[in-house]
């Protein structure tokens, strides 16, 4: 068994894919902190972490953080038109690329379709129930629901303060003093790119 192989054995992609498919599928390995390539179409995480960010035509930009094993980065791309704009490893990471001439062979597959949009909607409904919760809490109180639902080894990773603002739809000032506020109160600890939890039990209760 080689490693393509063994790594889809015994997931969906396993049904999806014969000889001649595997052929044209990449997989990639990156080290911790390793910028990926940039996908023009769709990856399957089968190891490890990824932090990524999509982009729309208007310059807005949606962060997620991939904890879980096995799903996919990219879907938006193939049905939604956004774009990539950064993704890099969390830890030691494994991924399949399928290129785009693979993917529409796949598309012929109605059950491969059906696979492909549970995991797009999986993941734009947690984006829309983060959406909803920054609507509900204060600044402060989502900032502590992120850090702790997003976060990897009890640190919350992002791009820059700049970049989680827009996301938050808030300014910098606000999520400065909403992220001091937590660090004062000696819950979290602030790095250039990351939020540490020093205290998880008492930040929950913010939540």
């Amino acid at each position: 068994m080689n490693d393509l192989d063994e790594f889809i054995s015994g997931t969906p992609l396993e049904q999806f894919l014969d000889g001649n498919l595997k052929n044209k599928i990449r997989l990639c390995r990156y080290v911790g902190g390793a910028k990926l390539r940039l996908p023009d179409s769709i990856l399957f995480l089968m190891k490890g972490t990824v932090f990524y960010s999509y982009g729309d035509s208007k310059g807005n930009l949606y962060h997620v953080v991939f904890t879980r094993a096995f799903n996919c980065i990219g879907e938006l791309i193939y049905f939604y038109d956004r774009k990539i704009t950064d993704i890099f490893a969390l830890e030691d990471s494994v991924v399949v690329e399928i290129p785009s001439e693979v993917i529409g062979v796949l598309e012929k597959d109605k059950d491969f379709k059906v696979f492909i949009l549970e995991l797009a909607n999986n993941n734009l409904m947690e984006l829309t129930d983060k959406m909803l919760k920054r609507n509900i809490y204060k600044l402060e109180n989502y900032l502590a629901y992120i850090i702790l639902t997003d976060q990897f080894l009890g640190k919350y990773y992002y791009k820059s303060m700049t970049a989680l603002a827009s996301v938050f739809n808030v300014s910098r000032r606000n999520l400065y003093y909403a992220a001091d506020s937590l660090v004062n109160k000696g819950l979290i600890r602030k790095d250039k790119d990351f939020f540490e939890i020093i205290n998880e039990q008492d930040l929950r209760k913010l939540i």
